[in-house]
């Protein structure tokens, strides 16, 4: 039976969970078929509120989450088109993201996933921030597509999890450094949540040694980019990019007053390069 997502928001959760439990799969491949939906009532005011609805009141099942996961994590969902930049699969990439964000929080606290499935939902995540080309975030007309922003939520929510090993972190600060080279300055306050995950990465105990370090060759490939190219439109965006990062990053762990050393490194380059010649 095809189920009408409106219907389904418009009954109590007494119904929605009786419901789910005698037909979740008909329910859960309609959902996924417009998850990416280019109109914004569709995908985020019907098909997404329904989606957190359920996740809020507990209504899907181990399995469901399951199903939903590995569905998600294909080529078709997270990564589909990857590589594309001003077009509308942007939305089913940027939604899966998004909807593996809250299956992750959930299962921080049931464990439905194995080590194995979690591990390979990392490895997806911080390649995803890496390869995602489009960088909008409201698209007029359509809503937010928000992708590198649903992405790096994605990573925090990784990282946040019981089953975060510190020693993944490198990937994690490449991909962040990855997307100051975008050829974009962003302007949704992605560098915030970019922040978030650092600080995340530090409450796991990250060593302040290799922060430093990771600071130290961010700057580097803005010095070898203007040696090698110039002042390049890609150099003078990544430069504006980075900059608007390292000054967030400096007033938030001035204000939790930790890693001084970092502090000061971080205080250095943001000096140093504040002027362009």
């Amino acid at each position: 039976m095809k189920y009408q997502i409106t219907d389904i928001l418009a009954m109590s959760n007494a119904e929605r969970k009786l419901l789910i439990e005698e037909d979740a799969a008909p329910i859960l491949q309609e959902m996924l078929i417009h998850i990416g939906h280019t109109d914004e009532t569709i995908r985020d005011h019907q098909n997404l509120r329904l989606f957190l609805e359920f996740i809020q009141y507990d209504l899907l099942s181990l399995s469901n989450k399951q199903y939903l996961v590995s569905q998600l994590t294909q080529t078709s969902y997270f990564y589909f088109n990857i590589g594309e930049k001003d077009t509308d699969s942007i939305f089913q990439r940027a939604l899966s993201a998004l909807w593996l964000t809250y299956l992750i929080r959930s299962d921080a606290g049931q464990a439905f996933l194995t080590q194995n499935q979690y591990d390979e939902i990392l490895g997806l995540a911080t390649r995803y921030l890496s390869k995602e080309k489009d960088t909008r975030g409201y698209i007029e007309g359509k809503g937010w597509a928000y992708g590198i922003a649903n992405g790096a939520d994605l990573e925090l929510a990784l990282i946040q999890h019981p089953k975060f090993d510190i020693h993944d972190a490198a990937p994690i600060l490449q991909s962040i450094r990855d997307c100051f080279w975008k050829g974009t300055v962003y302007v949704d306050d992605e560098e915030e949540r970019f922040v978030e995950i650092i600080e995340a990465l530090i409450r796991k105990g990250i060593d302040e040694k290799l922060l430093i370090e990771w600071v130290e060759q961010v700057f580097d490939s803005l010095e070898y980019s203007k040696q090698s190219s110039g002042y390049s439109p890609l150099f003078l965006k990544a430069r504006t990019q980075t900059l608007h990062f390292m000054k967030t990053f400096y007033f938030a762990l001035k204000f939790r007053q930790i890693m001084p050393e970092l502090q000061g490194i971080v205080s250095h380059f943001i000096g140093q390069w504040m002027k362009i010649r």
